[in-house]
């Protein structure tokens, strides 16, 4: 072993799965190709298990994904992609973020989610946000759409999640606040007209000759 510094489901009541309303804006491809770099006050490496329990303020970063919380388990599979559990501190929710692409000029969308527990599997590129779970998605840092559950797992190959709402979301419902379609950036407003103005560079009119 060596040391370096650095739950259960509630019953789904109902369920819903949908295409994510950025239709073709899935994860960001760029980060697929990016190392995976975890930080936290202090790790443990189990290297024949290939098992890494990190905590303290643990932050998980691939390209522009991140994923925080107090506790977070590591696992690397046989084929050596990543699986992460990661669990809040009491009280506190872990978070999920990162950037989409998008094919919109002048748009930069990302998603973002927080929950008790969140689970990463590399490979599947899906990311399991449960208990007290919300997401949402941003246009240029304004919220568009955004979920409630208790929940929600998102697959960001396909950019589509499902959510389930439980016991932790009171009566059993899920909640969605989905916006409008935007194409692109809003219109700019009509230029105002520039106030008249005397000419100075104009000569006089020439006097009318006089009548004889």
């Amino acid at each position: 072993m060596k040391s370096m510094t650095a739950s259960s489901l509630s019953a789904a009541l109902c369920a819903l799965v949908l295409s994510s309303a950025a239709g073709d804006a899935a994860a960001e491809r760029a980060d697929r190709d990016k190392p995976t770099q975890i930080e936290g006050a202090q790790c443990v490496t189990e290297e024949l298990k290939q098992v890494s329990v990190c905590t303290g303020n643990v932050v998980l970063i691939r390209g522009t994904l991140r994923i925080t919380g107090e506790r977070m388990e590591v696992r690397e599979t046989p084929d050596g992609y990543r699986q992460a559990t990661v669990t809040a501190a009491p009280g506190q929710l872990a978070t999920f973020r990162q950037r989409q692409d998008t094919s919109r000029p002048g748009v930069e969308e990302y998603v973002e989610g927080a929950a008790e527990h969140i689970e990463y599997d590399e490979r599947a590129e899906t990311v399991r946000l449960v208990q007290r779970a919300q997401w949402k998605r941003l246009e240029n840092e304004q919220p568009r759409d955004e979920i409630a559950g208790n929940l929600i797992t998102y697959d960001g190959r396909n950019a589509t999640y499902s959510v389930a709402g439980g016991t932790q979301s009171g009566d059993g419902r899920v909640r969605l606040i989905l916006s409008p379609r935007t194409e692109g950036e809003p219109a700019a407003p009509a230029a105002t007209p520039a106030p008249l103005q005397p000419s100075t560079s104009l000569s006089s009119p020439a006097a009318a000759p006089a009548k004889k």
